[in-house]
């Protein structure tokens, strides 16, 4: 059951887990360990989340991105439009504060998943900035390959 749940939902972590299951977090934590040790899943990131264990290093670092809500909200976003988004509209789209945006774009950025453009619209350079998806077709497949759509 534990590791269905691992395996249908990558970068599962441990509450999520012991929530989906309705088990104890002695059991969750007994079968985690046990997967594990088996070679079954693999732990990734400061707050652990876990991956069946023939999922590419790439795959994980993406998915460990993108299952943040903020950061899947506004790839999402950036996803459908057909040219560069200032970061004032993707905060109106995504309805989270400009630092939140700002902060989440960088991490975006310094994962290659989200590039700059200069609109050459504004004097103001800050807000003549454009965001855009670097990769689609890699982010597409990411989406549709482990339903991040879902």
């Amino acid at each position: 059951m534990i590791l269905d749940n691992i395996v249908k939902k990558p970068g599962i972590g441990f509450n999520e887990i012991a929530r989906n299951t309705k088990l104890s977090n002695g059991v969750v934590s007994h079968y985690i360990l046990q997967l594990l040790k088996d070679g079954e899943i693999v732990k990734s990131g400061v707050r652990a989340k876990y991956f069946h264990y023939k999922i590419s290093e790439k795959d994980i670092e993406l998915l460990i991105t993108l299952r943040n809500k903020t950061n899947y909200e506004i790839v999402k976003f950036l996803l459908k439009m057909e040219f560069p988004v200032s970061a004032e509209g993707i905060t109106k789209a995504v309805k989270k504060s400009r630092s939140t945006v700002s902060v989440n774009l960088k991490r975006l950025q310094k994962m290659q998943i989200v590039g700059r453009k200069i609109l050459n619209k504004n004097m103001k350079l800050t807000s003549d900035i454009g965001y855009y998806v670097l990769n689609e077709e890699t982010i597409r497949k990411i989406f549709s390959k482990y339903s991040l759509n879902s």
